[in-house]
């Protein structure tokens, strides 16, 4: 079983600005405010780094509707990232259906 990153949870949430703004967008004062255990750069640069994983995700869009190709990539995700937490995953579903909608 892998336990969550919940470090890296909560900033992908925060840069996102899931709970906190109408769409998504990219807030690096939020995480830089969260990075208490770690190093408000490291901390960006692996919440960049799996939000540019998620939007690489390839889905055959002429077979999927735009909610199931998000849920396709948030489970491709999944298993290359087991330690991202639930509130992370969706986070990461919103950003993505947002921007290819």
């Amino acid at each position: 079983m892998t336990v969550e990153d919940r470090d890296l949870t909560r900033a992908i949430v925060a840069y996102l600005g899931k709970g906190r703004s109408p769409f998504p967008r990219t807030d690096e004062d939020a995480v830089r405010a969260l990075a208490v255990g770690e190093d408000a750069a490291v901390l960006l640069t692996r919440g960049r780094a799996v939000t540019d994983e998620m939007m690489s995700i390839k889905i055959d869009w002429a077979t999927k509707t735009l909610s199931e190709g998000g849920r396709e990539a948030q489970e491709v995700l999944v298993a290359r990232r087991p330690e991202l937490g639930q509130d992370a995953l969706e986070a990461l579903y919103w950003m993505f259906t947002y921007k290819w909608r």
